[in-house]
């Protein structure tokens, strides 16, 4: 496994810089991997309430706003979308982490052990980060998929227009 992942990871760090597809296709290799090496460590009884987790849930819609978004202005707003949706009446600003998507590393397992209804609400959350202005980017769906493959969710049924 270690030899693969080094490969992988190589290949990724060729060109000195991580870009969001890149990111998602070893995040889910390696969560993948794990899994199948050690399936009884995925059980959990201790799940955690969605305002516990606040901060790492701002952190992954902040940076999906930003992934989606170019410009700050509807970056923001997408973000504060995806708050409404996620946790209601609550004020939450907009900080994109300077490090992008790797900073999601320390998100996951707090996220991942949220209550299933929860882990619903984020991921509708998600949804309302990426379809708010209407269109929906590779990037987008990518991470979304990566959301919730480690997440241990579903994912929604999208309609809308992809654009690159």
């Amino acid at each position: 496994m270690e030899s693969l992942l080094a490969a992988v990871f190589t290949l990724i760090q060729a060109d000195g810089a991580i870009n969001v597809t890149e990111y998602c296709l070893s995040r889910l290799l390696l969560a993948e991997l794990e899994e199948s090496l050690r399936p009884d460590s995925r059980w959990r009884t201790d799940r955690r309430k969605l305002t516990d987790t606040r901060s790492a849930a701002a952190t992954l819609l902040a940076i999906l706003a930003q992934v989606g978004h170019p410009d700050r202005g509807e970056a923001e707003r997408a973000y504060q979308a995806g708050v409404g949706t996620l946790l209601p009446g609550t004020n939450l600003p907009y900080a994109p982490p300077e490090n992008g998507v790797l900073a999601l590393e320390t998100a996951w397992p707090v996220l991942d052990g949220l209550r299933p209804g929860d882990k619903e609400r984020l991921v509708a959350a998600t949804v309302a980060v990426i379809s708010h202005d209407g269109m929906m980017t590779v990037p987008e769906i990518e991470l979304l998929r990566t959301i919730c493959g480690l997440l241990h969710c579903p994912l929604p049924p999208m309609v809308g227009d992809v654009t690159g």
